[in-house]
């Protein structure tokens, strides 16, 4: 009985101990007790492009930037409606820059459809 209240009043002790260790932590993003020197955490935010025309058979590049400031993490695109003529844009290229992202494409549509660019950011 003497040996279940030690081990009982050890796993306690330890708990308390880790548990003053993690609110410290959760308290300060710098590790400092108390919250001193605190930083800003990120913002992140995803931004459209304008829309582009892309006439039937042709190739089109969208582009979308970044805010003043932020700079860009990923990003992507989309094509407006589904078509009625059995053809669509397709992606052919996606890559970023340091503050903004591009998306290439082919339309296979008999008509001229609407393709655009979004970008992912966050401050630095």
């Amino acid at each position: 009985m003497q040996r279940l209240r030690m081990t009982v009043l050890v796993a306690a002790a330890v708990l308390a101990v880790s548990g003053a260790t993690i609110a410290a932590a959760q308290d300060s993003d710098t590790g400092r007790p108390g919250g001193q020197g605190r930083t800003t955490r990120a913002t992140v935010g995803k931004y459209w492009g304008e829309d582009i025309k892309v006439g039937a058979g042709q190739y089109g590049l969208a582009r979308a930037d970044c805010p003043a400031g932020m700079v860009s993490t990923g990003g992507g695109g989309a094509e407006g409606g589904a078509s009625q003529n059995g053809g669509d844009p397709f992606v052919i290229a996606s890559y970023g820059g340091p503050s903004n992202w591009f998306v290439g494409v082919k339309n296979t549509d008999s008509v001229a459809r609407d393709v655009n660019a979004f970008v992912v950011c966050m401050t630095p």
